[in-house]
């Protein structure tokens, strides 16, 4: 699933950036209409759009540009390695949650079933030391595009009682 959502991001930054219309924003405009652009288009960014602010900062640059030139095809390079480093990074249980507007009970539940599959674990060292779970990217995108997979879920069995 990694190749599509690659040259979709490939071809969704490209076509922004060669968008007359955005060059009458001041910088700070620029870069948030950048990242509103992107998470129209997919909705992983939506989940994410504060780190793709922070992040992206660093290629305002790029944004300023009427015309991207070869010159600066490394930037734009960067830029898009970074769009998509941040769509397929994994999702911590909080960053979960929010993404997909479930509770702490759901997820553990859903967890416990094999319903969500942990991708890995994260160590983490704050008065001591606890594993966080990490879910992959790519479940989230598409539990994000089907929504009636979730209300499955949520939906219990009704117990047939005489």
């Amino acid at each position: 699933m990694k190749r599509p959502i690659h040259h979709a991001l490939v071809r969704d930054i490209l076509s922004y950036l060669h968008a007359p219309e955005r060059l009458a924003l001041s910088k700070g405009e620029r870069l948030t209409r950048f990242v509103d652009f992107l998470s129209e288009h997919h909705r992983i960014i939506v989940c994410r759009k504060q780190e793709c602010r922070k992040r992206l900062r660093r290629f305002e640059h790029i944004l300023d540009m009427a015309c991207p030139t070869t010159n600066k095809a490394r930037d734009i390079g960067k830029l898009i390695t970074t769009v998509e480093e941040i769509c397929t990074r994994p999702f911590t249980p909080a960053t979960l949650q929010d993404a997909l507007g479930v509770s702490s009970r759901e997820r553990i539940r859903w967890t416990r079933d094999g319903k969500l599959r942990p991708i890995g674990t994260k160590m983490i060292k704050d008065r001591g030391r606890f594993s966080l779970a990490l879910y992959s990217a790519e479940d989230v995108v598409r539990l994000l595009m089907s929504p009636e997979i979730l209300a499955s879920w949520r939906a219990r069995p009704v117990s047939c009682r005489p």
